[in-house]
């Protein structure tokens, strides 16, 4: 049986992807919705194959170690950087890569 990874959001991440869809609802509820329903089958595949997403390297953010974090895009322009620690992926951001993110 394979290996099911944990998924945990830090308050973080949680608070940007609440600030997205807060954003979106105001615009086009139906946008708000995909966007949820994309992340929400995102976070499950984070949780059964987390080695299937690239590291974020190109991250030029010189406090954060190389080889460390990985990105989850979905949704087009959304960006999940998670790390994991042994059978636990933790979601540390969630990004719109439309913006420069200094709030990492």
């Amino acid at each position: 049986m394979p290996k099911v990874y944990k998924v945990g959001i830090s308050s973080k991440a949680r608070g940007q992807f609440t600030g997205h869809v807060k954003f979106l609802q105001r615009e086009s509820l139906n946008a708000a919705k995909r966007l949820v329903s994309s992340y929400k089958k995102s976070i499950a595949r984070i949780a059964d194959n987390p080695f299937q997403f690239p590291f974020a390297d190109e991250l030029d953010i010189s406090s954060l170690p190389q080889n460390t974090y990985r990105k989850c895009l979905f949704e087009e322009r959304y960006k999940m950087l998670f790390k994991l620690e042994e059978t636990l992926a933790i979601i540390v951001a969630v990004i719109d890569t439309r913006m420069e993110n200094t709030d990492l």
